[in-house]
This record gives structure tokens, sequence and C-alpha cells, in this order.
């Protein structure tokens, strides 16, 4: 229940203006991972190196569309002026396939790192892989001329409505069919090589992973988006679509805690790494990380966002110039990962929040402000949470290049954690509550926060009970 009721605050926060596609889906990512590294805590299972990756994951599957089956499952497809009608099973079946494209770039990548003691040929294999999904989501172009493709070789599974003929005059509406379908389309086959190359690989845990995480979150991206059809019955009686948001994110944290209890033990295995040396991982890392973070703030605070990134790349390499021991070398990267993580997720949360903050403070207009305008009243509001944050990760980094830093699991560690992440679920809710406000829905974020919260309490009695500390 706590990863079901932080992925529903966390998704619906993601759909809200603010945030877009991407940059806005890292947040329930990035959640998932301090849930995940707390609760491994409990068993005694180092899991900082799991966050970032989580996060970064899963965000790319932001870059899909999926608009227009929300008319398909009603019968109604657009074309110029007109409503056709098309069969609802379309609708359903590609919101299937959506749902498997937006959890599985975060599925494979959350395997890669669980299951990160492999060889220099995998890693290679791995950054293709890596590279190949990069240009499917982000360059428009590989798309357009894919969809060319398809419609000249008759591809018309693809397609609804391709043998009436309209494919010959496109619209706007069916030029976005095109796009939107061709683009979940490869990412549903870039999906089917990483389990297949996983496969062959022995890399077993990755292929469990993204077969779990895929075709649930397929399902459950189907299932909650029967909510829309309340736009047919009665289109004001409720906010259809948060409400469709509310539950695909609790369907993705039930799907996360499966994928926790299941294989939260694996990361341990690959904790002493033999196949590949400490600085080439470091590398890895530095490079993969730098551009995943680019693309992420890609789209709507590109400048800032490369900052960011080109920080993390710097750092990372930094300590392979100041550090020679491999052990150190590892637990510095991780601590430094772990705290970098942190920092992002503050970042993003602040960063969207500006928007709403600033209509309710009545600095400016609604209509005078979105996630691309920055008039002065927001920047003003902005500054200060990101200098705590720049702060806090300057901070966490000098002490990690000042001294060797080893990262210890205990008792008093765990109920700190406790503690943190009831105030950052209490955060993020106070967040997503005034990215919507006045919306009547706020309602629900309280009483998922609700359940977070009981979740945490109860879970905190239970250590404190094992170890006879005191509330």
């Amino acid at each position: 229940m706590l990863f079901g009721s932080a992925g529903a605050i966390t998704w619906a926060i993601r759909g809200t203006s603010g945030w877009g596609g991407v940059d806005g889906t890292i947040i329930p990512g990035l959640t998932f991972g301090i849930i995940w590294f707390y609760l491994s805590l409990r068993k005694n299972i180092d899991a900082r190196s799991i966050i970032l990756w989580l996060g970064l994951g899963i965000a790319l599957g932001g870059e899909l569309g999926y608009g227009q089956y929300v008319g398909w499952i009603r019968n109604i497809f657009s074309y110029g002026n007109e409503k056709l009608f098309v069969d609802s099973i379309h609708g359903y079946l590609w919101f299937v396939i959506c749902g498997i494209g937006w959890a599985a770039p975060g599925s494979i990548i959350l395997g890669w790192v669980i299951e990160s003691d492999v060889t220099v040929k995998n890693w290679i294999v791995r950054a293709l892989l890596l590279a190949l999904i990069l240009i499917i989501l982000f360059t428009p172009f590989t798309i357009d001329w894919l969809s060319e493709i398809f419609v000249e070789k008759d591809f018309t599974f693809l397609f609804p409505n391709f043998d009436s003929g309209i494919y010959s005059n496109i619209d706007k509406n069916l030029e976005r069919t095109l796009y939107t379908n061709t683009q979940n389309f490869a990412v549903l086959i870039w999906f089917i090589i990483s389990l297949f190359m996983s496969l062959i690989h022995r890399e077993i845990t990755t292929f469990q992973i993204g077969v779990i995480l895929g075709l649930g979150f397929g399902l459950g991206f189907m299932q909650s988006a029967l909510w829309t059809i309340g736009y047919g019955l009665n289109p004001n009686f409720i906010d259809w679509w948060k409400i469709w948001e509310l539950n695909s994110g609790f369907n993705i944290g039930i799907l996360y805690a499966i994928i926790f209890f299941i294989f939260h033990n694996k990361i341990n295995q690959s904790r002493n790494n033999k196949k590949i040396s400490e600085k080439t991982i470091t590398v890895f890392q530095a490079i993969s990380g730098f551009t995943l973070l680019y693309f992420v703030g890609f789209e709507y605070f590109q400048l800032i966002n490369t900052i960011i990134a080109f920080l993390f790349l710097i750092v990372l390499l930094s300590l392979l110039l100041n550090e020679k021991d491999e052990i150190k070398i590892k637990e510095k990267r991780i601590n430094f990962v772990f705290h970098f993580s942190i920092f992002y997720l503050l970042f993003i949360l602040f960063h969207g929040v500006t928007e709403r903050l600033g209509v309710v403070f009545e600095l400016f207009y609604e209509d005078a402000v979105d996630q691309y305008s920055w008039p002065l009243e927001r920047i003003v509001l902005f500054v200060p949470f990101l200098i705590s944050i720049l702060f806090y990760l300057f901070f966490k980094t000098k002490k990690i290049f000042s001294g060797y830093y080893f990262f210890e699991i205990d008792s008093e560690t765990i109920i700190e954690w406790n503690r943190k992440l009831i105030i950052l679920t209490s955060l993020i809710t106070l967040i997503g509550i005034i990215s919507i406000w006045p919306a009547k829905i706020s309602i629900f974020y309280g009483f998922f926060q609700l359940i977070s919260i009981i979740c945490l309490i109860q879970i905190d009695k239970i250590d404190r009970l094992k170890t006879k500390t005191k509330l």
C-alpha cells in the first residue's frame, strides 16, 4: 500500500500543469526509488544505487502519447471536423501497448542496475539499447520516417480506419495518430529486443522485471483509462482524467511493490563486482547519467537542466582523479548518486510547483504563465528553493570528497529514514494539492497521503519493537 499510495499522488502530479511528460514522470520514479531504499534498509540491504536509475528509467516513458485513445474506447475517431466510428478494441489495445511502453525503459534499466555484475561486452550492448530508445523517443524525424514506411507498406493493423482511404489526406488528427502509434509500436519492439537480449546474456532478473512491469502496467494503464468513459456519461461530475492518473499511479506502485518483494535481495549479489572495474562503471554511469538527465529537461528547462547534467558528469569523473582505491571509488560514487537523486527530486518538484504557487499567492494571473513561461515573479519564487537544494548537494558532495565515508545500516538509520519519508511524502502531497488548487479532487491526495503515513507509522512500530526503541 505504501508504493501504491505514493504512486497515486506522484503520478497525478506528473499529469499536472507545471510538469511535462518526461520530467513529471521522474517524480513517481524517484519516489519509488527512495521507498525501495528505505524498505531495503530494514532488510540490511544497501540500495542507494537504485534510486536515480529507477527514476530516470521510468521518466523516459513520459514521452509517449495516448490522448486520442480516450476517444477510441468510446468509438470516436476524429478526422477533420468529423467524428468517425472506430471499434473500441483499438483504444483498449493501444492503451495496453502504451502502458507497456511507459514501463518498458524503467523496467529494463532497473534490471540492469540490479544485475550490474556483467562483462564489458554486456554493458556495450546495454549502451546501444539505451541509445536506441533515446532515438525512438526524442528524434521526431525518426518516427516520421518510420510512419511513412508503415503507411507505404500498408501496415493496416497499426492505424484504425486505414482501409477507408482517409490516410491519403493527412490532417492534424491523423498526423497525431501516425506519430503516436508509430512511436508506441517502436518502443514495444525495443522492449521485445531488450527482453530477448537479456535472455541471451542470461540476465534473468532483468527479463523477469521487464515482463512483470511491462505487461502488468500495460493492463493496469488500460484498466485505469476506463475512468475516462465518464466523459461520455457525465463530464462535469468529477475530473475523470485526474481519477485516471491516480488509479494509474496506484497500479504501477503496486507493481513496483511486487518487484521489490521478489527482487530486493538481488541487489546485494552485485555489490562485489568482479567482471568490470569500478572505474569503468563510474565512467559509464557518468556518461549515461548525463545523457538521461539532459533528455529529462529537453522540453521545458533545457538550459538549467543541461548545467545540472554537466555537474553530475563532472563530479563523477572527478572521483577518478582524486581516488585510486576501487572500493572507495565505488562507495563515493554510490553516495554522490544517492544524494544527487534526492536533490533532483526536490528540484523537479519545486521547479514545477512554482507555476501554480505564484497563482495561489496572486503574484501573477493563471493565464499569464505555463510550464514554458518564467516571468520575473516566478523566478523570484523559485530561486530560494534552488539555492537551498544546491546548498544541500554542495554540502554532501564536499563531505564525500573531503574524506572516506562508508554507509552503515543500523536501527537509528532506519528510524531516521522513516521520519524523513513521512516528511517527504507530506511535502509531495502538499505540492500536489497546490498544483491543482482549488480543485476539490485534491481530497484524494490527502486520502492517499493518510494511507502512506499509516503504513510508515506501522512499519516504524514494528522496527521499534524489534529494537526496543522508544517512540
